[in-house]
């Protein structure tokens, strides 16, 4: 026999190593038995995006800002705060969306999973009984 026939080919070795590497990172083991770290270059790319969508967002919504809303008005008010937090501290500013729709989102589940229900057995509020006219 020859020492070539008992050694695999290199492209069979490449695909086993592969292959291994690829069952190792699902299993999240890697070397050293932790998940494989973040390349930087996505990292930055990732913090970029998150920077630029939430200047996208605060935008917009000043974008949709009433126009002749008065000095007390909330939504002026909230929507001057978001955007001097994204002047101040633009991180701070994506944490704080990022919660917030994580809260908006958890509000929205909620009301999903509480309507099938709530039409059932017809336990509802009783309607308003209007005033009669004397």
């Amino acid at each position: 026999m020859k020492p070539s026939a008992l050694r695999p080919a290199p492209l069979a070795e490449l695909n086993a190593h592969i292959e291994r590497a690829s069952a190792a990172a699902r299993d999240g083991v890697v070397g050293g038995g932790g998940p494989w770290p973040e390349l930087r270059s996505a990292q930055r790319f990732r913090e970029t995006w998150e920077r630029i969508g939430a200047e996208v967002q605060v935008q917009r919504a000043l974008d949709r800002a009433p126009p002749n809303a008065g000095p007390l008005n909330p939504q002026r008010l909230m929507l001057e705060t978001l955007a001097r937090m994204g002047d101040l501290s633009p991180h701070y500013l994506r944490r704080f969306l990022t919660h917030t729709e994580t809260l908006l989102w958890l509000e929205q589940a909620h009301g999903l999973l509480r309507s099938p229900t709530a039409g059932k057995g017809g336990a509802g509020k009783p309607a308003k009984a209007g005033r009669k006219k004397a």
